[in-house]
């Protein structure tokens, strides 16, 4: 993933203590609703009279920030400058009671915008507004303020535009004749245009004997679409992220740009899948966001909207009315209120008219603070869009095969088989000091040597047991202790003490610090031609490569996995050839995606150069490797090629001894009756299943699941191809039985499975059947049933976010029609 300058994007108050070039800078998104606003203005220059805006949106929909950048522009724009002077009114206007009022804080604003380049005209504005806000109540001000605020404008020779935020809100706490007031004054003040902003177009706008009625322009601010929230994503965390995985953000936060900046904040090094499983953790983290919107709602209008997020998908008044244990006309006139807040949208119109909650993590957040049963459906939701929006969006029907961030690994160099001895115990300082005790009596050289190498055991082998804290500690006083000696034995102790404190750090979730901690092992004993000195080099650039593919930094992993083969591809050392083979594998994966040509390429120089290599762990990368060539053909709809490709592996690898090898084997012929499925030829396709479970069915087969368990989803495939639909349901049904719900691996292959299942023909409507059947997996498979469902003409009442999600589904459904290629 590319990295790009972050500007400071924030979640509240933009443009509040920041430069106009800031707000130009971080302003990523609603460029055409910027350019329309501006339109609006520049038409006004000359008017005779002035056409006023209004910008409508939910809370965190952006508009305050646009508002911000219109007065950037109007500053930093030479023609718009020479005619316009921005007067922001702050977002909560609360002294505003009447049109005095207001006046006076256009005088007040209008002073400090005036303060940089006319000094003393804003000094004389400052005066008369103290003037003003000393004099009685009950004592008229209006006019004077007006006059002095039209008066500046002539002086200035410039037209004002006047920014009012939640002007609904300022309606409601003002006295009745406000508006009427305010309506004369823009009607025949040519030199005021007003730019406002709202949560919802309220009623006062439709009403023709309200006094805003066909005042205002309308512009309505829509959630962002996927193009958006990608450009947004980008900007707030510097990492440019596929449509795909910007997806499930865009559902989760219903395209809303302040719940996404929070999400990126969160978000940043972390991949899609990572991110949507820390989920909950992130809205349990931001309690007090959610809990302070909720408690700032009159009680009985909280009331109502914990109804409306407790339905969690768009409901009519009389389910929330139910939900509330309320009447539903005062639930009504209620949900008008939330409406108005911004709170609550409507959907439809009329008798079917629908509400549901604006900011959807407030539905989520609800069902995971206060109903233990929803917070499951939550917890389903969230585990099936690990599964579909997962890392393997080139090849879902090959799981993450073709994936280096999720299937490849990495080359964990470093000790570890030296237990802990009589000294686990204690920290690691301490441990030095006694390690040094005991071996006293030896020469200087071998003690120094026994000592680093003990306190390295140590290290890694607290990292075996999961206390990577230990782990680092006792790396770090190796290389504070040891790092200064010269000594060859003492060098090559001290890089696997970085490479061990690297790996700790990056099973803790420490990518950055780790890659910085592998970049130095490179860096600092890349010129060492000790064998064990140049194996930690190979592990660190191995373990840059995979750690820069799973933050999803192809560039980067590739050039990692590219200096390892430079450096050590002539190399006999069998750690070596292992670590180059590995290297070129897993750049295969990482350009199988964009191109599978190179990928192809790559694959076939790791077939060529090892596969007379008799190493079993080198033995498993090539089988491994070849494997892959099958999946790239199938992806690439070459059905004879991967037919072929697996032939190899079984031919080559078939009688192997290594449980590892096997597993490859098996994986082959797995694969092969996919390939088979996809040329038309269901029989051959049983047969190789047949073979697969005689010879293999008792395995743990690729990615610790069961072979039966995956070969399954073959013959339910071939079933369907030779028209026994029936016998495919059967199958399929023992397939959800078995589904650990627990088991993402397992998830996410009955997903692609079942939507290749359809795509190739199977009906939709007894498939969604069987799934909904599935009591275990009922919760989490609920998007594809909903899918399936719409597929079949069926109407369903889900939340909005599973909505999205069944139409996900569908349109891969309908991207991978025909599944069967035609000979």
């Amino acid at each position: 993933m590319s990295q790009f300058p972050r500007p400071t994007i924030r979640k509240f108050n933009p443009g509040v203590f920041q430069s106009d070039q800031e707000v130009i800078k971080q302003f990523v998104v609603r460029h055409r609703e910027l350019n329309s606003v501006l339109e609006i203005i520049r038409g006004n220059i000359s008017a005779s009279s002035c056409q006023h805006t209004l910008v409508v949106g939910p809370r965190g929909r952006g508009k305050t920030m646009l508002l911000a950048r219109v007065a950037a522009e109007l500053r930093t724009d030479p023609h718009l400058q020479e005619a316009l002077v921005p007067v922001r009114y702050m977002e909560e206007s609360l002294e505003i009671f009447n049109i005095g009022d207001f006046w006076l804080e256009a005088l007040f604003h209008l002073a400090k915008e005036c303060a940089h380049h006319h000094p003393d005209l804003a000094e004389e504005l400052e005066t008369t507004r103290t003037e003003l806000a000393q004099r009685a109540r009950g004592e008229d001000i209006t006019g004077r303020a007006r006059a002095s605020v039209l008066d500046a404008a002539d002086r200035l020779g410039k037209r004002l535009v006047l920014m009012v935020e939640n002007l609904q809100d300022l309606c409601d706490d003002v006295d009745e004749d406000f508006g009427w007031q305010l309506r004369e004054s823009l009607q025949s003040d040519p030199g005021i245009i007003l730019l406002a902003s709202a949560t919802s177009r309220f009623e006062a706008l439709e009403d023709a004997g309200e006094p805003f009625f066909e005042l205002f322009r309308v512009l309505q601010l829509n959630p962002l679409n996927t193009a958006e929230c990608r450009c947004l994503w980008q900007a707030v965390s510097g990492e440019d992220r596929q449509d795909r995985q910007i997806r499930p953000l865009e559902i989760f936060t219903g395209g809303s740009p302040r719940l996404l900046v929070i999400l990126g904040a969160f978000g940043r090094h972390r991949s899609t899948p990572q991110l949507i499983e820390e989920m909950v953790g992130l809205i349990d983290d931001h309690t007090e966001y959610f809990r302070g919107h909720l408690d700032a709602l009159p009680k009985t209008e909280r009331r109502v909207f914990l109804a409306a997020a407790d339905l969690w998908q768009p409901s009519s008044t009389r389910d929330i009315a139910e939900r509330a244990r309320l009447g539903v006309r005062k639930v009504s006139s209620l949900l008008g209120r939330l409406v108005k807040r911004g709170a609550v949208r409507i959907e439809g119109s009329g008798k079917n008219r629908l509400y549901a909650v604006s900011e959807r993590l407030y539905c989520i957040y609800y069902k995971l603070r206060h109903q233990r049963d929803e917070a499951a459906v939550v917890r389903g939701v969230i585990r099936f869009m690990v599964a579909f929006y997962g890392p393997e969006e080139a090849a879902p029907m090959l799981g993450a095969l073709l994936a280096d961030r999720a299937f490849d690994d990495a080359f964990f160099g470093g000790g570890g088989d030296i237990g802990l001895g009589k000294i686990a115990s204690g920290m690691a300082a301490a441990t030095h000091r006694l390690l040094r005790k005991r071996y006293r009596d030896l020469g200087k050289r071998e003690r120094r040597i026994r000592v680093a190498g003990e306190l390295m055991d140590n290290g890694s082998r607290f990292g075996q047991l999961g206390q990577l804290e230990r782990s680092i500690e006792y790396s770090d006083e190796v290389i504070r202790g040891f790092d200064s000696v010269s000594d060859p034995g003492v060098r090559s102790t001290v890089a696997k003490a970085f490479v061990n404190r690297g790996v700790a750090m990056q099973q803790s979730e420490q990518h950055r610090a780790a890659l910085g901690t592998f970049s130095e092992v490179v860096t600092r004993f890349g010129d060492l031609r000790t064998p064990e000195v140049q194996e930690c080099v190979g592990a660190a650039l191995l373990n840059k490569g995979f750690l820069h593919g799973r933050l999803e930094e192809p560039e980067q992993a590739i050039a990692a996995y590219d200096e390892a083969v430079h450096r050590f591809g002539d190399s006999q050392l069998p750690q070596l050839r292992l670590c180059v083979a590995m290297c070129l594998r897993n750049k295969g994966s990482m350009l199988a995606v964009a191109s599978p040509d190179a990928a192809r390429a790559v694959w076939d120089a790791v077939v060529e150069r090892f596969i007379d290599d008799d190493i079993p762990e080198i033995q498993i990368q090539v089988s491994n490797t070849m494997v892959k060539q099958a999946g790239a053909a199938i992806v690439g709809r070459d059905g004879k090629l991967a037919v072929a490709a697996c032939d190899a592996v079984e031919d080559r690898y078939g009688n192997s001894e290594n449980a590892e090898v096997l597993r490859q084997v098996a994986l082959a012929l797995e694969m092969k009756g996919m390939a088979q499925n996809q040329l038309g030829l269901p029989s051959d396709a049983l047969a190789t299943h047949e073979a697969l479970v005689r010879r293999f069915g008792a395995m743990e087969g690729d990615r610790g699941l069961p072979v039966s368990w995956r070969a399954m989803g073959m013959k339910v495939m071939a079933l369907v191809q030779q028209g026994d639909e029936l016998a495919a349901l059967g199958i399929l049904r023992t397939l959800c039985s078995q589904l650990d719900v627990d088991n993402p691996v397992m998830l996410q292959k009955l997903v692609w499975d079942t939507i290749d299942l359809v795509a190739a023909g199977a009906s939709p409507g007894p498939v969604a059947d069987v799934l909904g059947q599935s009591a275990e997996s009922s919760e989490v498979l609920v998007p594809l049933v909903a899918a399936l469902r719409k597929l079949s003409g069926h109407s369903i009442r889900v939340p909005e976010e599973v909505s999205q999600v069944a139409d996900d589904v569908i349109e891969q459904i309908g991207a991978r029609v025909p599944y069967v290629q035609v000979n």
